[in-house]
């Protein structure tokens, strides 16, 4: 069940700024869904309507089910790219204080915040204020608060942006346990191989147009390619120019040729005419960084 449904949805600021412009997208319950795009892209408008913090100009939106978006906050979970915290609270007292904003009293408040402190690696620190807290520790506890309520739809704004390596493991293993409990993750993120790991789906935002969208195995096996290791003493370079082969090599290398794969018939019954020795044949795969910049230079859309 599509948990997020857009279609045609356009939102313009002013008659020369359009954020974003007929976009269609859907997003379906569990999955886990990286939404990229370089800094004016649309991602934020996109997420500000998602949570219903503004209207789109033309199109429609559906968020659980609900067309006025607003009546599905509770059961959406949201961390901001730079959260504000209370810094006299302690990490107890915050999720505390929250956890009676969403309803939870006396034991299952206490059972619920324990359960998340514990869940986020900030037991030990739970009983301190947020002053000193580390910015690791901060994010941990925002995620900690935004799943008090145990939402169906997480939205994660730049996760890990700013943190440490050792801070950045710490958040992609909480978020890979959600994704694993089966929730419905959206995360907007500049760190493309984070994404990879992360997520299902994505989708590729470029001046307000959603250029690509699909499954990551699919995308990074659309176009795919194939490398002939030659024999060491072998010039991949010198022996496609000789065979008449280099219309179909996307690389030549040493003696690696990497070709698309349906030029690989072809490729492979010329070089064994020519008695050239092969040592391997293997596919190659893209990484979502090619896919990405392939895409965005490009303009392609599906």
């Amino acid at each position: 069940m599509p948990i997020i449904e857009c279609i045609d949805l356009t939102k313009t600021y002013s008659r020369h700024v359009t954020a974003l412009h007929t976009l269609t997208l859907s997003i379906n319950e569990g999955t886990s869904f990286g939404l990229l795009g370089e800094n004016g892209a649309g991602k934020s408008t996109l997420v500000r309507i998602i949570m219903g913090f503004i209207y789109p100009t033309s199109g429609s939106i559906r968020v659980l089910g609900e067309t006025q978006v607003a009546r599905a906050h509770p059961r959406i979970g949201y961390v901001h790219e730079r959260p504000i915290f209370e810094t006299r609270f302690t990490g107890r007292a915050y999720l505390t204080y929250l956890a009676q904003l969403s309803g939870l009293w006396n034991s299952a408040n206490t059972s619920r915040v324990t359960e998340l402190l514990t869940r986020v690696n900030l037991s030990e620190a739970a009983d301190r204020p947020l002053g000193p807290y580390s910015k690791g520790m901060l994010q941990r506890l925002a995620i900690a608060q935004a799943i008090l309520n145990n939402p169906d739809l997480l939205i994660l704004d730049e996760p890990t942006s700013g943190l440490d390596p050792r801070s950045q493991w710490d958040i992609r293993q909480l978020l890979s346990s959600l994704r694993k409990e089966g929730k419905t993750l959206l995360i907007c993120s500049h760190y493309l191989a984070e994404i990879e790991a992360l997520c299902d789906t994505v989708g590729i935002l470029s001046r307000g147009e959603l250029l690509l969208h699909g499954k990551v195995d699919d995308l990074l096996h659309s176009q795919s390619v194939v490398e002939i290791a030659l024999a060491p003493d072998q010039s991949a370079t010198d022996i496609a120019t000789r065979l008449q082969l280099s219309e179909h090599i996307v690389e030549a290398e040493g003696n690696l040729l990497r070709l698309v794969d349906s030029a690989q018939r072809h490729v492979m019954s010329a070089l064994l005419a020519a008695d050239i020795p092969i040592i391997s044949l293997n596919p190659v795969s893209k990484t979502l960084e090619e896919v990405y910049v392939s895409t965005t230079l490009t303009g392609n859309t599906e």
